[in-house]
């Protein structure tokens, strides 16, 4: 069953176990990713402490403000007051023969529930100022720590992706020493391209044919060219295939859902609604949208079917700085509902436009949080860089 169709550009192995070329570029990793996720795991504690420390704190200042109020001797009496001028009221309106004692339960009960009120607020009173301001005294500790902590992982992560862009550089380098090959800068916007056969026929007689970088084909949803990739990384790595393509496939999603969520997107010319506008018109409405709520799924629907009424969509063109009145709007709600069929998402492009030669601190910037769950990639990606696109040469990750 043919694999690939990925490029065998490289026909050399390069050692990928500690003693290889780059073993100590390796190890820096090692220490350097392990002792971010170290911190990492530190700081989110202490970001834990903080929060419990203020929602402690919340709620002490809240029993605090309560235990004040009840002992405030001028709304104590003027509660009383209001209990005397209501057990005097219903004495006034006392028609029947028990009227009169109902008053005066109902008053005498009322002044019991103020009386002890005020002795339960009595005795909390000094505990919970106490507790309140043990937390007010510890909260700006709390908050150094947390920053502390927070800084020190911020750091040992930058460390940790400087091994790894240092690492990917020298995997790549060593690459290029086993194969022989001398390359160039890659880009995504500079496809591979075979050299012309110049002992055959004359070159202009046909013009070379461009390949098609892997990395295309992996985010067009080519099964065997995910398939392919995760077979030839497998060979470098030693990592087992199947773990590989889910990775691979991650990748492929999070840059996905990175394209959506920035709103690169391609709208269809024949649209009776979105003709009317320019593609930066028709992403401007799209970001106002998204703004209100309502989301493009990236399959031409409404994320989550949530669609936005027509006096809803009618607001967002005038935050677009369009009069709804002068142009033609889908008609009524169903309208609305299919108003991003044809829309698609234009994932390559955005790949292009900011990650263009793929490497590393390009690819972590575009996936933003989102990079944290490829650790694993990004250990290795000075080997599977060069196989999502070919052409790389001398280009440093």
């Amino acid at each position: 069953m043919p694999v690939s169709p990925v490029p065998t550009s490289v026909p050399t192995s390069v050692p990928h176990g500690p003693a290889g070329p780059c073993g100590p570029a390796r190890n820096e990793v090692d220490t350097r990713c392990v002792e971010a996720e170290r911190l990492a795991g530190a700081a989110a504690a202490q970001q834990g402490r903080l929060r419990e420390a203020r929602q402690k704190l919340a709620e002490a200042s809240a029993a605090r403000a309560s235990v004040t109020q009840v002992r405030d001797w001028r709304r104590f009496n003027e509660l009383k007051e209001n209990a005397r001028v209501a057990y005097h009221e219903a004495l006034g309106a006392a028609t029947g023969q028990g009227a009169v004692p109902a008053a005066a339960a109902q008053w005498l009960s009322e002044i019991d529930r103020l009386n002890r009120e005020l002795d339960l607020a009595e005795r909390r009173a000094d505990d919970i100022n106490r507790r309140a301001a043990n937390l007010e005294s510890a909260l700006p500790r709390i908050e150094l720590a947390a920053d502390a902590a927070r800084i020190a992982a911020e750091a040992a992560q930058a460390a940790c992706l400087e091994a790894r862009r240092s690492l990917a550089a020298c995997e790549e380098e060593a690459r290029r020493v086993a194969s022989g090959r001398i390359g160039t800068s890659a880009s995504l916007n500079q496809p591979a391209v075979p050299p012309p056969d110049h002992a055959g026929a004359d070159a202009t007689s046909a013009p070379p044919v461009r390949q098609v970088p892997p990395i295309s084909l992996m985010l067009r949803g080519d099964r065997q060219g995910l398939l392919g990739l995760a077979l030839r990384l497998a060979d470098e790595t030693g990592v087992e295939a199947g773990r590989l393509q889910l990775l691979l496939l991650e990748l492929r999603e999070s840059i996905a859902i990175r394209a959506l969520e920035d709103h690169a997107l391609a709208f269809p010319d024949d649209h009776p609604f979105w003709s009317q506008f320019s593609t930066d018109e028709s992403r401007r409405l799209a970001v106002s949208l998204s703004s209100m709520g309502y989301h493009f799924d990236g399959i031409g629907g409404w994320a989550d079917g949530r669609a936005p009424t027509v006096r809803e969509l009618a607001e967002a063109l005038s935050h677009g700085g369009h009069d709804p009145r002068s142009l033609r709007r889908p008609a009524g709600q169903v309208a609305i509902d299919g108003m991003w069929q044809g829309t698609g998402v234009l994932v390559e492009n955005y790949l292009v436009s900011k990650a263009p030669g793929l490497a590393l601190n390009e690819m972590t910037a575009l996936l933003g949080p989102r990079a944290a769950r490829l650790s694993e990639l990004w250990d290795m990606w000075g080997r599977l860089r060069p196989l999502l696109l070919p052409s790389a040469g001398s280009t440093s990750s």
